[in-house]
């Protein structure tokens, strides 16, 4: 059950969420509550996106997937991006959701009760765009998302 405060911090997550990123919506409101949605890339390819919001939140950091397409395959082999376990260079934990890709959003020490679910969706589909990059050359997520970043993406 969440504390008052939690209840007005989630009410105040979902308005953000319907104002500007509507498709996607809270489940499960009382435990094991989490956002999903989907998600049209770039390159006109559609990623289910889910957070799980934990019991402590806003002070925990939530559990980031990507679960849809499953699997997600790397760059020219057939192994898959869950399998990199935790990776830096491919900014993504070990799963605890066989098939789905748990991504790194935001290392936990650097977590604060300052990050939204919008950031945090915002972040994700960031991620969903250097893995298409990935795919394009095999180089590392991390690379890419540096480059976002940084806004060094123009000198590629």
């Amino acid at each position: 059950m969440w504390e008052p405060y939690q209840q007005l911090r989630l009410a105040q997550e979902e308005a953000a969420l319907h104002a500007f990123m509507p498709s996607f919506k809270f489940h499960n409101r009382l435990t094991n509550t989490y956002v999903a949605g989907r998600w049209l890339s770039n390159t006109n390819q559609q990623y289910d996106i889910r957070i799980y919001v934990p019991a402590g939140y806003p002070d925990d950091i939530p559990h980031t997937y990507v679960t849809s397409p499953s699997p997600l395959y790397g760059y020219g082999t057939l192994k898959r991006i869950e399998a990199y376990g935790d990776s830096h260079k491919m900014h993504t934990w070990k799963t605890d959701r066989p098939g789905w890709v748990k991504i790194c959003i935001v290392q936990p020490e650097d977590w604060s009760a300052a990050y939204s679910l919008v950031k945090v969706l915002r972040k994700a589909m960031l991620w969903v765009t250097a893995y298409e990059c990935h795919l394009d050359d095999g180089k590392a997520i991390a690379k890419f998302l540096k480059l976002f970043l940084t806004g060094g993406i123009h000198g590629i």
